[in-house]
């Protein structure tokens, strides 16, 4: 049997319900436009992504997202490829809170920390609440800047390999603009010339340029090109059946009568080749060489003849004219210069 007032009440009761559930329901999409807007409309989030653009390559993105200036110099290292070999050191990127800058109250700072080739760093980003989306999601923009370069410099070539990419040298120097963080590995190997790679990480802008100066060292095949035109300019030497050959550093003074056909060079040690680089050149230092002379001499009063073997110590010097693959030799005996 129906109680008078059980319709009321039912109907109350799902009133009640339908409340609740739309309370709920309101709570929970609130919940979640504020996690949303604590993440995906975060400044942590846009350093983020700057980040994903970066690893995969995208500078046009990364540099509208970004807002920079691009300073003057080859910008190899801000797009593609190149772009990317600059992000393969930087792993476990992660951000910190944002935090509220002091003199400004749309500003946030937001610090990154990540492995550099392994090595701990981070790199901090400033961006500027500008607004909002949609009536709840706040948006925010990075605040303009310049991007930072990095300087390369080396003597000798006119171009080197920054990873894994040949770039032009001017007068021994080249200037890129780089996102940052970016790790840059600079090096080159010609067949006279090389240098070991030399790294760099940038991680943020700065008033001057990151250097990478490159040490040039001379190759084995250098050195052994250079050794083997000295040997055989002092192999000329010691052909020569005179007592003081032409344009070399051997010489014999006697009083005696020689028979020049019993005159004979030997080369008993050969010089060791020392190459530094000095005041814009390759200079090589002085030589020095030991020879033997045997020739048989005859007494001019007594008629005498007498086959002697004289052993003696010679220096001298040479000049030499270098590129990434050829040398010339020139040696100086005496002031004299023997042929190359």
């Amino acid at each position: 049997m129906k109680t008078p007032n059980s319709t009321p009440i039912t109907a109350t009761r799902l009133a009640l319900r339908w409340t609740l559930a739309a309370v709920a329901v309101l709570v929970l999409a609130v919940a979640g436009i504020m996690i949303a807007n604590r993440t995906l409309f975060s400044p942590a989030h846009e350093v983020k992504v700057l980040q994903r653009h970066l690893a995969n390559g995208e500078g046009a993105q990364a540099l509208g997202l970004l807002k920079a200036q691009v300073p003057k110099g080859d910008a190899v290292a801000l797009d593609g490829e190149v772009l990317k070999r600059t992000q393969s050191g930087i792993t476990d990127f992660s951000t910190d809170k944002p935090q509220p800058v002091q003199r400004d109250g749309e500003l946030r700072t937001v610090t990154a920390h990540y492995k550099a080739t392994g090595v701990d760093q981070q790199s901090t980003f400033t961006l500027r609440h500008t607004g909002k989306s949609w009536l709840f999601f706040d948006q925010w923009e990075f605040e303009p800047s310049t991007l930072p370069t990095v300087k390369i410099k080396a003597n000798t070539v006119n171009e080197v390999s920054v990873n894994e990419q040949k770039i032009p040298l001017e007068a021994g120097v080249s200037t890129l603009p780089v996102f940052y963080p970016s790790v840059l590995d600079a090096s080159f190997s010609t067949k006279n010339f090389a240098a070991d790679t030399r790294g760099v990480v940038v991680t943020g802008p700065a008033a001057d340029p990151v250097e990478i100066a490159l040490k040039t060292e001379p190759t084995k095949a250098f050195i052994s090109s250079i050794n083997s035109k000295v040997k055989k300019y002092l192999d000329g030497c010691a052909s020569q059946q005179v007592l003081m050959p032409s344009g070399c550093p051997f010489a014999y003074n006697t009083s005696a009568r020689v028979d020049s056909s019993s005159i004979k060079w030997d080369i008993t040690k050969y010089p060791k080749i020392d190459v530094s680089y000095y005041n814009g050149a390759w200079v090589l230092s002085p030589l020095t060489t030991s020879a033997s002379l045997t020739l048989t001499e005859q007494d001019l009063r007594t008629g005498a003849k007498e086959k002697k073997t004289v052993k003696d110590t010679y220096s001298f010097t040479a000049q030499l004219t270098t590129s990434t693959s050829e040398v010339s030799v020139v040696p100086v005996a005496g002031g004299e210069q023997g042929a190359q």
